[in-house]
């Protein structure tokens, strides 16, 4: 395999995805409460370099001095120089020398990401592995000696270094691929509309819709009533309230911050608007709509935020931003696109002109 030439091509795809992404952010700025895509990439995992028919040379083996342990909170960064530490991922196992983790809610050792509030997400990460498989320990404070044995509650649980043949070489990686889309969720800029079936949430939170595909959640307040008075999106989806669908004896009523609505000077409903902690498994549907992952189950938590009445979010875009990302990404392409041309000269020159010397 040229490894460069499938670099460069591995690098053509993703910035092919990151544009598409970028495109639509842009044109979705107008859109109200959208929510802006970012493409999360990582490496393909890191393969070993063995060689095949020449001889070994002993004494060029570094000598193994030990795992080096550091600990910030609830991240582990590990680190050696000899050997390797295993990661499973969705495409293989890769190997390296440095790591960072952590434990998630059911024990096991796993990368994470961060979320915008800075919160540690360990939801599609990858396990890391030891002699015996993944790594699951019985507790968060775990031990791990100089020699990468993992101590937890007073056991040993397994050891996380693995040791290769003397003829590899090392570690390579082969380019990047899509690891996922990340929605952000960040609040966008409060509009005044002077429409009494317009609101805007301030805070993080959704309301609760009811389509033909059961419940959904949505940012986007741009409401109106159907012919029977009930309260409904733009798509005509049910709006839920505190006793199921919203109806309202034409648009001459309040509602407050809390989401209470009132007309004639007394409550009579209440929109049900929820927090999720689990954002990250939430989908988009189109339409503003989104809908929590197959494999998830939402964790609905309370609403800490505001509603107001006559305004909508507009998306959280930053124009420019994006102008300068996608300006960014063509740059990015056309080296990758030079790279490639330059792999296939020379394997050209090998083809026709080696084989005169």
């Amino acid at each position: 395999m040229n490894k460069g030439l499938y670099t460069a091509a591995t690098a053509l795809i993703l910035n092919k995805r990151r544009m598409s992404v970028t495109t639509n952010n842009l044109a979705n700025v107008n859109t109200n409460s959208f929510k802006k895509d970012v493409v999360v990439s990582e490496s393909f995992p890191q393969l070993l370099l063995s060689k095949i028919n020449s001889p070994t040379d002993i004494k060029n083996l570094k000598e193994f001095n030990g795992v080096k342990v550091e600990k910030d909170g609830n991240i582990y960064d590990l680190s050696i120089d000899s050997g390797y530490f295993r990661v499973k991922t969705p495409i293989g196992t890769s190997y390296n020398r440095e790591l960072k983790f952590t434990i998630d809610e059911n024990g096991y050792l796993r990368t994470f990401y961060r979320d915008k509030d800075d919160n540690l997400k360990t939801n599609g990460e990858n396990y890391v592995l030891g002699k015996n498989g993944p790594i699951k320990v019985d507790s968060e404070e775990i031990e791990i000696d100089n020699n990468g044995n993992i101590y937890s509650s007073g056991k040993l649980i397994d050891n996380i270094v693995t040791f290769v043949p003397p003829n590899v070489l090392g570690a390579t990686s082969a380019g990047v691929t899509l690891d996922r889309n990340y929605i952000n969720f960040s609040q966008g800029d409060i509009v005044e509309t002077g429409n009494n079936l317009d609101f805007a949430l301030k805070g993080d939170g959704f309301f609760k819709v009811y389509t033909g595909d059961g419940i959904m959640y949505t940012r986007d307040g741009s409401f109106s009533l159907n012919d029977r008075g009930e309260l409904v999106t733009s798509e005509g989806y049910f709006v839920i309230g505190q006793y199921g669908s919203i109806v309202l004896e034409g648009d001459n009523f309040s509602i407050n911050e809390n989401g209470e609505i009132l007309q004639n000077g007394e409550v009579i409903d209440r929109l049900d608007i929820i927090d999720i902690e689990n954002k990250e498994s939430l989908r988009k549907q189109g339409n503003n709509l989104y809908k929590i992952a197959d494999n998830a189950e939402a964790k609905e938590v309370a609403f800490n935020g505001q509603v107001i009445q006559g305004a909508l979010e507009s998306s959280n875009i930053d124009t420019i931003k994006e102008m300068v990302n996608m300006i960014t990404l063509l740059r990015n392409y056309e080296a990758s696109q030079k790279v490639i041309k330059m792999q296939d000269e020379l394997l050209g020159k090998v083809a026709n002109d080696l084989g005169k010397v």
